[in-house]
């Protein structure tokens, strides 16, 4: 059989992957409270199925785990369609008393073997034990029960994106023409469910609420700040989990630290790094962007000022007389003079600064512009 290191890294990563297929379709859909209120919700099913089975490995465990998920999602779509509260509302007050039952029943129940059991797994999984729950068949140890389980869930939500891949597509991309064709939103919000469910409560022994809240977001929302494209942002965020898995992994392991802890920190590290440096959403190219345009709005000004001949426009007086008008620092109008000149945009004629034809054509543009936008 593989090496136990091995082993564990591939059961986290297929979990990874398995939490952020869902993931991506649910960010996609801006139905983030859904991922929460599942992975929470599941808490009291699996609770439940513990009364019965002291093993978290326990098939009931993912039935009981996938039911109490839906349940509580049923429950919010059905109080928001009769009541005024809002879904993220609901979702708050239902999975937080969903959870709160099951760490109750979890805390105040003797088990058929107590110690299987401890309220840390709760939050942080049992990653580096799922070795040691061996899949048996006719007396064969044939691997851990999570690896095999998780890759049916796998398997399952695999299967439902390609049956039902174009109907994902149109709801996440374009809701009015989803509903134009008369296509029941119902429908895919179910699917989620079911993948989301299934997704949560499998996971749940090896990731926890952290880890697994972490797999179902943190890659999609990541994927987010690099495409919008929905088959595109699936294989991005299969592939950010899965680099956070064995990074993680290869952090923890030698070092002796928490691999749930280490896994989702480096999510959030990822995530942090997209929102500071991302090529197209970053905020530090936004900053630059922000820059850039201030600077041309400031060119445009005073070539404005210059076609218009509004102020003394002779050359020993020009940027004094800029500066004096605009309340700007001379160094400030001098470089801004000397860039318009090097850029070819202003021409001295007879001692005066006036626009070239070239100037005063991007000038028009850019007024021409205006006027269109206003």
């Amino acid at each position: 059989m593989f090496s136990i290191e091995f082993e564990i890294v591939i059961v986290i990563i297929l979990s990874a992957i398995t939490c952020s297929i869902p993931g991506a379709f649910l960010v996609m859909r801006k139905n983030y409270y859904a991922a929460d209120t599942t992975n929470r919700s599941a808490m009291l099913g699996i609770a439940v199925a513990l009364i019965f089975s002291s093993y978290l490995s326990s098939p009931l465990v993912i039935i009981l785990g996938s039911f109490t998920a839906g349940l509580a999602m049923i429950l919010i779509k059905k109080l928001k369609d009769f009541t005024s509260f809002r879904a993220k509302g609901l979702s708050i007050i239902i999975s937080s008393a969903f959870l709160c039952f099951g760490i109750l029943i979890a805390s105040n129940f003797s088990f058929n073997n107590a110690t299987n059991f401890d309220l840390s797994i709760i939050y942080l999984g049992e990653t580096a034990f799922t070795y040691f729950n061996r899949l048996r068949v006719f007396g064969v140890d044939i691997g851990s029960y999570a690896l095999y389980a998780i890759s049916l869930v796998l398997i399952i939500n695999i299967v439902i994106i390609m049956i039902f891949y174009k109907e994902f597509k149109i709801d996440g991309v374009d809701k009015s023409y989803a509903a134009s064709i008369e296509m029941k939103e119902s429908t895919i919000d179910y699917l989620l469910l079911i993948m989301t469910s299934l997704s949560v409560s499998v996971s749940f022994q090896t990731a926890g609420i952290f880890m697994t809240s972490a797999f179902i977001l943190g890659p999609a929302a990541t994927a987010l700040f690099y495409t919008k494209r929905l088959s595109t942002l699936a294989f991005v965020s299969v592939f950010i989990s899965s680099i956070a898995c064995l990074a993680g992994f290869g952090i923890a392991w030698p070092n002796e630290v928490s691999i749930s802890g280490t896994i989702v920190s480096f999510i959030g590290i990822l995530f942090i790094v997209s929102v500071l440096f991302s090529p197209e959403e970053g905020l530090l190219k936004k900053h630059f962007d922000n820059l850039t345009t201030q600077k041309r709005l400031e060119e445009y000004i005073i070539m404005d000022i210059l076609n218009s001949e509004i102020i003394d426009c002779r050359e020993k007086h020009i940027n004094e007389e800029l500066s004096s008008s605009l309340k700007w620092k001379l160094m400030k109008v001098s470089y801004i003079m000397n860039k318009l000149k090097a850029e070819n945009k202003i021409e001295i004629v007879q001692d005066k600064v006036q626009l070239t034809e070239e100037g005063k054509s991007i000038l028009n543009k850019f007024l021409s512009a205006q006027h269109c936008f206003h």
